[in-house]
């Protein structure tokens, strides 16, 4: 489903190959909320770039669509407990 505002989301780009998807340097893997489409976020899609940390807790970036232009940007660090309650890795 594409976000209310039309932009092509970072799900979508890698279903149909648009290059510009490439993970964040040091391992991070792109992760999803499991009900990003229930939300009422508008233009949210949903995704983040996520790695675990030697805690075991997760470091976050920012998944913008590439039809943005904007560039991923760190977003803390989630426990891992809420992290994996609400997020889901993506597939390819």
């Amino acid at each position: 489903m594409k976000p209310p505002n039309d932009r092509t989301s970072p799900g979508d780009e890698r279903e149909e190959g648009v290059v510009g998807l490439a993970p964040p340097e040091g391992g991070y893997e792109l992760y999803r909320h499991k009900n990003a489409e229930g939300t009422k976020t508008k233009g949210w899609h949903g995704y983040y770039w996520a790695r675990k940390n030697g805690a075991g807790d997760y470091e976050i970036r920012s998944a913008p669509s590439s039809s943005t232009g904007e560039r991923s940007m760190p977003g803390g660090v989630l426990p891992k407990e809420g992290f994996e309650e609400h997020y889901e890795r993506a597939h390819p």
